[in-house]
Protein backbone atom coordinates (compact mmCIF):
# COMPACT_ATOMS: atom_id res chain seq x y z
CA UNK A 1 0.00 0.00 0.00
CA UNK A 2 1.24 3.45 -0.87
CA UNK A 3 -0.45 6.76 -0.04
CA UNK A 4 -3.54 4.85 1.12
CA UNK A 5 -3.93 3.04 -2.21
CA UNK A 6 -3.23 -0.55 -3.12
CA UNK A 7 -0.21 -1.02 -5.36
CA UNK A 8 0.84 -3.44 -8.09
CA UNK A 9 4.51 -3.75 -9.07
CA UNK A 10 5.48 -5.14 -12.48
CA UNK A 11 8.90 -6.84 -12.34
CA UNK A 12 10.72 -8.04 -15.43
CA UNK A 13 13.55 -7.48 -17.88
CA UNK A 14 13.51 -4.12 -19.63
CA UNK A 15 16.84 -3.85 -21.37
CA UNK A 16 16.06 -4.64 -24.99
CA UNK A 17 13.57 -2.87 -27.21
CA UNK A 18 11.22 -5.87 -27.10
CA UNK A 19 11.41 -6.10 -23.29
CA UNK A 20 10.91 -2.33 -22.88
CA UNK A 21 7.88 -2.39 -25.17
CA UNK A 22 6.43 -5.44 -23.40
CA UNK A 23 6.73 -3.75 -19.98
CA UNK A 24 5.05 -0.62 -21.43
CA UNK A 25 2.13 -2.70 -22.78
CA UNK A 26 1.80 -4.57 -19.48
CA UNK A 27 1.87 -1.33 -17.49
CA UNK A 28 -0.85 0.21 -19.67
CA UNK A 29 -3.02 -2.91 -19.25
CA UNK A 30 -2.57 -2.76 -15.45
CA UNK A 31 -3.49 0.93 -15.33
CA UNK A 32 -6.57 0.30 -17.46
CA UNK A 33 -7.76 -2.67 -15.40
CA UNK A 34 -6.93 -1.14 -12.00
CA UNK A 35 -7.45 2.63 -12.31
CA UNK A 36 -7.75 3.07 -8.53
CA UNK A 37 -4.44 1.36 -7.76
CA UNK A 38 -0.90 2.61 -8.07
CA UNK A 39 1.04 0.73 -10.74
CA UNK A 40 4.78 0.54 -10.13
CA UNK A 41 6.25 -0.15 -13.55
CA UNK A 42 10.03 0.42 -13.59
CA UNK A 43 10.09 1.41 -17.28
CA UNK A 44 8.06 4.44 -16.21
CA UNK A 45 10.24 5.42 -13.22
CA UNK A 46 11.99 8.78 -13.59
CA UNK A 47 15.35 7.08 -13.02
CA UNK A 48 14.87 5.18 -16.28
CA UNK A 49 13.92 8.14 -18.46
CA UNK A 50 17.10 10.19 -18.80
CA UNK A 51 20.42 10.14 -16.95
CA UNK A 52 21.83 6.81 -15.81
CA UNK A 53 21.03 6.30 -12.12
CA UNK A 54 23.57 4.78 -9.76
CA UNK A 55 23.23 1.12 -8.83
CA UNK A 56 22.30 2.18 -5.30
CA UNK A 57 19.55 4.49 -6.61
CA UNK A 58 18.12 1.65 -8.68
CA UNK A 59 18.15 -0.75 -5.72
CA UNK A 60 16.70 1.77 -3.25
CA UNK A 61 13.82 2.82 -5.51
CA UNK A 62 12.97 -0.70 -6.64
CA UNK A 63 13.15 -2.09 -3.09
CA UNK A 64 10.91 0.68 -1.71
CA UNK A 65 8.32 0.17 -4.45
CA UNK A 66 8.42 -3.63 -4.10
CA UNK A 67 7.98 -3.31 -0.34
CA UNK A 68 4.97 -1.01 -0.77
CA UNK A 69 3.30 -3.31 -3.31
CA UNK A 70 0.34 -5.49 -2.38
CA UNK A 71 0.66 -7.46 -5.62
CA UNK A 72 3.89 -8.17 -7.51
CA UNK A 73 4.03 -9.72 -10.97
CA UNK A 74 7.36 -11.31 -11.95
CA UNK A 75 8.56 -12.38 -15.39
CA UNK A 76 10.18 -15.34 -13.65
CA UNK A 77 11.09 -17.43 -16.72
CA UNK A 78 13.28 -14.66 -18.08
CA UNK A 79 16.97 -14.74 -17.27
CA UNK A 80 17.21 -11.36 -15.54
CA UNK A 81 19.10 -11.78 -12.27
CA UNK A 82 17.59 -8.53 -10.95
CA UNK A 83 14.06 -9.92 -11.32
CA UNK A 84 15.18 -13.12 -9.61
CA UNK A 85 16.68 -11.09 -6.74
CA UNK A 86 13.42 -9.14 -6.44
CA UNK A 87 11.51 -12.43 -6.33
CA UNK A 88 13.68 -13.76 -3.48
CA UNK A 89 13.37 -10.56 -1.47
CA UNK A 90 9.60 -10.46 -1.92
CA UNK A 91 9.16 -14.16 -1.22
CA UNK A 92 10.59 -13.52 2.24
CA UNK A 93 8.47 -10.39 2.72
CA UNK A 94 5.30 -12.29 1.71
CA UNK A 95 6.15 -15.04 4.16
CA UNK A 96 5.77 -12.45 6.94
CA UNK A 97 2.91 -10.48 5.36
CA UNK A 98 -0.22 -12.48 4.47
CA UNK A 99 -1.62 -9.52 2.52
CA UNK A 100 1.17 -9.61 -0.09
CA UNK A 101 0.56 -11.74 -3.21
CA UNK A 102 3.21 -12.78 -5.73
CA UNK A 103 2.49 -13.80 -9.33
CA UNK A 104 5.30 -15.68 -11.06
CA UNK A 105 4.80 -15.69 -14.82
CA UNK A 106 5.97 -18.71 -16.81
CA UNK A 107 4.92 -17.83 -20.33
CA UNK A 108 7.37 -20.09 -22.17
CA UNK A 109 5.00 -22.20 -24.31
CA UNK A 110 7.27 -25.26 -23.93
CA UNK A 111 6.32 -25.50 -20.26
CA UNK A 112 2.80 -26.63 -21.20
CA UNK A 113 3.95 -28.95 -24.00
CA UNK A 114 5.32 -31.44 -21.53
CA UNK A 115 8.39 -33.64 -21.42
CA UNK A 116 9.55 -36.19 -24.01
CA UNK A 117 11.00 -39.44 -22.73
CA UNK A 118 14.67 -39.73 -23.53
CA UNK A 119 15.22 -36.00 -24.14
CA UNK A 120 16.55 -33.24 -21.93
CA UNK A 121 13.90 -30.54 -21.56
CA UNK A 122 14.84 -27.40 -23.50
CA UNK A 123 13.50 -25.10 -20.83
CA UNK A 124 13.76 -24.75 -17.11
CA UNK A 125 14.04 -22.74 -13.95
CA UNK A 126 16.55 -23.11 -11.21
CA UNK A 127 15.13 -25.40 -8.53
CA UNK A 128 15.70 -22.73 -5.87
CA UNK A 129 13.07 -20.64 -7.66
CA UNK A 130 10.67 -23.41 -8.68
CA UNK A 131 10.99 -25.04 -5.26
CA UNK A 132 9.76 -21.84 -3.62
CA UNK A 133 6.49 -22.21 -5.54
CA UNK A 134 5.60 -25.24 -3.42
CA UNK A 135 6.72 -23.98 -0.01
CA UNK A 136 4.04 -24.45 2.63
CA UNK A 137 4.55 -20.83 3.69
CA UNK A 138 3.01 -19.31 0.54
CA UNK A 139 1.22 -22.28 -1.07
CA UNK A 140 -1.77 -22.77 1.20
CA UNK A 141 -5.49 -22.20 0.98
CA UNK A 142 -7.70 -21.76 -2.06
CA UNK A 143 -5.95 -18.46 -2.84
CA UNK A 144 -2.24 -19.01 -2.20
CA UNK A 145 0.04 -16.03 -1.77
CA UNK A 146 2.31 -17.27 -4.56
CA UNK A 147 0.48 -17.97 -7.80
CA UNK A 148 2.24 -19.27 -10.93
CA UNK A 149 0.47 -17.93 -14.03
CA UNK A 150 0.91 -18.69 -17.72
CA UNK A 151 0.68 -15.05 -18.81
CA UNK A 152 0.60 -11.48 -17.59
CA UNK A 153 -3.07 -11.38 -18.61
CA UNK A 154 -3.82 -14.36 -16.34
CA UNK A 155 -2.00 -12.62 -13.45
CA UNK A 156 -4.12 -9.48 -13.99
CA UNK A 157 -7.28 -11.60 -14.01
CA UNK A 158 -6.17 -13.35 -10.80
CA UNK A 159 -5.58 -10.00 -9.07
CA UNK A 160 -9.01 -8.85 -10.20
CA UNK A 161 -10.55 -12.06 -8.81
CA UNK A 162 -8.90 -11.46 -5.43
CA UNK A 163 -10.01 -7.83 -5.41
CA UNK A 164 -13.63 -8.68 -6.26
CA UNK A 165 -13.83 -11.79 -4.07
CA UNK A 166 -14.40 -14.06 -7.10
CA UNK A 167 -12.15 -16.79 -5.72
CA UNK A 168 -14.18 -19.95 -6.33
CA UNK A 169 -11.90 -22.54 -7.99
CA UNK A 170 -9.10 -19.97 -7.91
CA UNK A 171 -6.23 -22.46 -8.17
CA UNK A 172 -7.82 -24.28 -11.12
CA UNK A 173 -8.48 -20.99 -12.93
CA UNK A 174 -5.18 -19.20 -12.40
CA UNK A 175 -2.41 -21.27 -10.79
CA UNK A 176 -0.43 -23.63 -13.06
CA UNK A 177 2.11 -24.89 -10.52
CA UNK A 178 0.46 -28.31 -10.41
CA UNK A 179 0.54 -28.74 -14.22
CA UNK A 180 2.94 -31.69 -14.11
CA UNK A 181 0.45 -33.74 -12.12
CA UNK A 182 -1.36 -34.24 -15.44
CA UNK A 183 -0.31 -37.51 -17.10
CA UNK A 184 -0.90 -36.05 -20.59
CA UNK A 185 2.24 -33.93 -20.26
CA UNK A 186 4.57 -36.95 -20.28
CA UNK A 187 5.15 -38.12 -23.85
CA UNK A 188 6.62 -41.57 -24.45
CA UNK A 189 6.56 -42.67 -20.80
CA UNK A 190 4.91 -45.91 -19.76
Amino acid sequence: MKNGKKMIYNAGSMFTEAQWNTRKIEGAALKEMFPNMIVGNPVDFDTNQSDRPTNEQIFDLDYAELTNADYVIFEIDGWDSGTHMEFGLLWEQARHNPQKHLFAIISDFRFKQGILKGEIPGFGLNEMISGSFYSKHLNKGEVPQLIVCDSHKTAREAIQAIETGDTKNFRQRFDIKEIYHEESLYHGFK
